[in-house]
């Protein structure tokens, strides 16, 4: 194992920008979808959306269509419902992972249906394959420590990119995260971490290169990485 820990570069959840709209709030890490930045921010890599949102209860997203767009929700706390024009009613519970696999189209509607408040992250990856029949599924942790959620292989949700999804409840004991030296890393604090002995609010995101990360407190951490080449 790589002895070094990670160098890292902090991009504060105070400084993202941010739209609210009463029943839907939101940050955007990359490109913005929606609101008076829809369309500004740059991309990492294959990754083009990380969007931190919040949905008050009894709200949704009005129904919308995808295409060719490989989309993961990690839900923070809270509950999401999805529903769409392939007969797919599916509730996501927290500490799981939603991949919809949008490929040759779907139309869908996602929100919070319950009486508690929902924050999720929302991820739009840029596929490497185009056409297919949509798919939609959903996976938790198992184990404690960072389980590997989505992958393009031996991953529970596989997606049609190299981009890899990990997630962890930390709990208060330390937990490493390893980045390979081909790797680099973008990672989301849930709640007050530490992260290489820098302390990060709840929301901050991180770029990290290979080493690695040590994380201590008590919240969720989200690591997704890429191929440098």
């Amino acid at each position: 194992m790589n002895s070094k820990l990670s160098e890292i570069q902090v991009r504060p959840y105070s400084q993202l920008p941010e739209m609210n709209l009463g029943w839907l709030s939101l940050k955007d890490h990359f490109i913005a979808t929606v609101g008076p930045y829809s369309g500004r921010g740059e991309q990492l890599k294959n990754l083009l959306v990380l969007a931190d949102a919040k949905i008050q209860p009894k709200s949704r997203f009005p129904d919308h269509p995808h295409n060719d767009m490989e989309i993961l929700t990690w839900v923070v706390h809270g509950k999401l419902q999805h529903l769409d024009d392939k007969g797919t009613n599916q509730e996501v519970p927290a500490e799981h992972l939603q991949l919809m696999s949008a490929r040759d189209g779907i139309f869908h509607a996602e929100g919070n249906l319950s009486d508690q408040p929902l924050r999720l992250l929302q991820i739009w990856i840029h596929p490497n394959a185009k056409s297919g029949t949509p798919v939609v599924q959903q996976a938790g942790l198992t184990q404690k420590g960072f389980n590997l959620l989505a992958g393009p292989s031996a991953a529970p949700l596989n997606i049609r990119q190299d981009v890899w999804l990990y997630a962890a409840k930390i709990e208060g004991e330390e937990q490493v995260f390893e980045i390979p030296e081909d790797k680099f890393a973008y990672a989301v604090s849930i709640g007050n971490l530490s992260w290489n002995g820098s302390e990060l609010q709840d929301g901050d995101g991180l770029l990290a290169q290979s080493g690695k990360l040590t994380i201590k407190g008590k919240g969720q951490a989200i690591v997704i990485l890429q191929n440098r080449q």
